[in-house]
């Protein structure tokens, strides 16, 4: 009896609701459509890493997230006039951008092992060019090109060795590659000396090694340790530059240094300059055509600024940067430095890790600097590449990339 009861209740309560739905259930297209809304995706969808320019003035942007490269015209400001050509394998880690002086790239893929030559007007995938290096695993971290031999030098990370590609040589077969006296140095950054050879920085060693031109053995390298004493930590030098005069540039212990290195014949001398606490560290470091330093650091704000080599601020005993350098405040927020080069005016280009934007700024103007933190707003500007959106529905959760 107690069950024929409980059946009797079940069926007059809770039937009815299952043929005649209520009105919250009830299928309505503009209600339904109220329940998506378009988000913006939180995250980097290009993840720019290298940046260079070629010869006639075409730039070209790596991107990690897209695994492809974007060309840009001379004249190319924004996004619809970039040209995007996809690299034929998958997570090949597009990095630095070695631009040659007669047109077109070296594009170093980390991960894979291999360079991509792109001819000058090539704007599709099928013209790219592979170039397998010799040694796996080698992790090709660093690129230069001479601008008198026009000889592209690559560093190989995990191989301890630097490739040599002659002019015109575009396969393996005419590669050359020249391994470091000691294994484990970990090259982490080359700068050439136009027709005489380049200076590579050994972050595991802390050490400099010079390879003259006609090089192409061990033997004839010449190693230049860093003579700065540190107790707690390796110096781990990177990015350096060639400022001319015989002075050579590079970055300490992770950014926070910046040490100049003068040679010639008197001998090999270093100067060291301490970052300001304010500043951050040292990210990225260029030459412009006075022999001055155009610095990107990263610090709670990104900071743009010129430091100035003149005989004042390189004495030996060391200097501080504050009277050396004029360096504002960048206001972007958001994104890490990873490239920086030189455009066709004296423009700089500037990459960020995880903005999905590409930084201009011009700073041959003394308005540049003026008397506020940050730089002046006419100095830079942002080209920004477009994100994608999603359709989010709030109650399944559902998305929908379009």
């Amino acid at each position: 009896m107690f069950v024929l009861r409980a059946c009797f209740l079940f069926f007059f309560v809770f039937w009815p609701s299952v043929f005649f739905p209520s009105a919250s259930f009830a299928a309505d297209p503009l209600s339904e459509r109220d329940n998506y809304q378009t988000l913006k995706i939180p995250v980097a969808e290009y993840g720019f890493r290298g940046v260079g320019k070629d010869g006639r003035g075409q730039i070209y942007l790596t991107s990690l997230l897209k695994n492809g490269i974007y060309v840009l015209p001379p004249s190319c400001l924004k996004q619809d006039c970039a040209t995007f050509l996809r690299m034929r394998s998958p997570l090949s880690d597009p990095g630095q951008v070695v631009g040659l002086p007669r047109g077109g790239a070296i594009v170093l893929l980390r991960l894979a092992d291999r360079l991509i030559y792109i001819p000058f007007g090539c704007y599709s995938s099928g013209c790219l060019r592979t170039i397998v290096l010799p040694r796996t695993p080698s992790y090709p971290s660093s690129g230069v090109v001479d601008p008198v031999t026009h000889t592209v030098w690559v560093t190989e990370q995990l191989a301890d060795q630097v490739s040599k590609i002659p002019s015109g040589c575009f396969r393996t077969s005419c590669m050359k590659s020249i391994n470091l006296p000691v294994k484990g140095a970990a090259p982490s950054g080359m700068t050439v000396i136009p027709g005489k050879g380049l200076w590579v920085t050994e972050k595991n060693r802390d050490r400099l090694a010079f390879i003259p031109d006609a090089c192409e053995k061990t033997s004839c390298i010449q190693e230049v340790p860093v003579p700065f004493h540190s107790q707690s930590e390796k110096l781990h030098p990177f990015s350096p530059v060639f400022i001319g005069d015989g002075k050579i540039a590079f970055l300490l212990k992770r950014g926070r240094i910046v040490s100049v290195m003068k040679t010639g014949s008197r001998g090999i001398s270093f100067v060291f300059l301490e970052m300001e606490r304010g500043i951050g560290r040292a990210a990225s470091i260029v030459a412009d055509k006075k022999g001055n330093l155009i610095l990107l650091a990263k610090g709670s704000r990104l900071h743009v600024g010129k430091i100035r080599l003149s005989k004042n601020c390189l004495h030996e005993d060391g200097n501080s940067l504050s009277a050396c350098t004029e360096i504002k405040v960048l206001p972007i927020s958001g994104g890490s430095p990873t490239g920086l080069a030189e455009g066709r005016h004296g423009e700089y280009w500037m990459t960020l890790r995880n903005s999905d934007q590409v930084i201009l700024f011009r700073l041959n103007s003394s308005h540049c600097f003026g008397e506020y933190p940050e730089i002046r707003a006419r100095c830079y500007q942002t080209i920004a590449f477009r994100r994608g959106e999603t359709l989010y529905h709030r109650e399944y959760h559902q998305e929908v990339s379009h």
